[in-house]
């Protein structure tokens, strides 16, 4: 009998400790309970003018994601290490690497040795990122309605689509100003790979960003059969009397 308790014991000791390491190699990949890597993977996004194509370590995370104009490339490598990204730029032009630091799954700043970038929650949701601008956003059902950008003079509103679910953010990042949050010019690719690095997306896809100007980004949608973007037309109109002037992209994914 004490035998069978000791073995029990044991047994109880050994799944206990398994459960540990799970969650411990988890929390690099979770943030707030949503991963990092699930869901399809963004492989690939073509405009007239450029390729853009990611390619993806076996963990799931990004290992470098190249820019192609013209038979000229450029690319970015990443380095994952615990809580720590190292993004190297390789590019005509000098940059340094940028230092990413992730708390709980999230960017909490990113550095090029030089500046330092900070990005702020409240809960999951992105709140301020704070660098060379202060960028301020508020969210309302799930989606971020405003936001701010510098001593606050420009306001951006936006609008969404509130029956097309957003599965996987990609250039609404770019149109809210997350590639703030990261020192390097192809920091962006990094996000649209992996946008819950800073924190929960939008729930719905973005229809259109305006700011107080009267400058205004409008997005339509083609989606494949589980509800991923697969042709993105972006439009962009100045002013008000501007027709605006509209660019296609197509999205791949696996």
């Amino acid at each position: 009998m004490k035998q069978f308790k000791f073995l029990a014991m044991a047994i109880f000791a050994m799944v206990m400790s398994i459960g540990f390491v799970a969650c411990s190699s988890d929390d690099d990949d979770n943030n707030g309970g949503v991963s990092i890597t699930s869901g399809k993977k963004l492989m690939s996004i073509s405009s007239e003018y450029e390729t853009i194509n990611f390619t993806y370590g076996k963990d799931g995370k990004l290992a470098r994601a190249t820019s192609s104009v013209n038979g000229n490339s450029e690319y970015i490598n990443l380095d994952w290490s615990g809580s720590t990204i190292t993004l190297t730029t390789h590019a005509r032009w000098d940059e340094n690497p940028c230092t990413i630091t992730l708390d709980n799954g999230k960017i909490s700043k990113a550095s090029d040795g030089e500046e330092t970038y900070n990005s702020a929650y409240s809960g999951n949701y992105l709140s301020q990122i704070i660098g060379y601008n202060i960028n301020k956003y508020t969210w309302e059902n799930g989606n971020i309605v405003k936001f701010q950008k510098g001593s606050g003079s420009n306001t951006y509103n936006c609008t969404y689509y509130t029956d097309k679910p957003n599965k996987h953010s990609v250039f609404d990042l770019d149109a809210l100003g997350f590639d703030d949050a990261i020192l390097a010019e192809y920091g962006n690719l990094l996000i649209m790979a992996h946008p819950t690095l800073l924190g929960l997306s939008n729930k719905n896809l973005l229809k259109s960003v305006t700011d107080s100007e009267g400058y205004t980004l409008s997005y339509t949608y083609e989606l494949d059969g589980d509800g991923y973007p697969i042709k993105i037309t972006e439009t962009e109109k100045k002013n008000q009397y501007d027709s605006g002037s509209p660019e296609v992209y197509t999205l791949t994914w696996e």
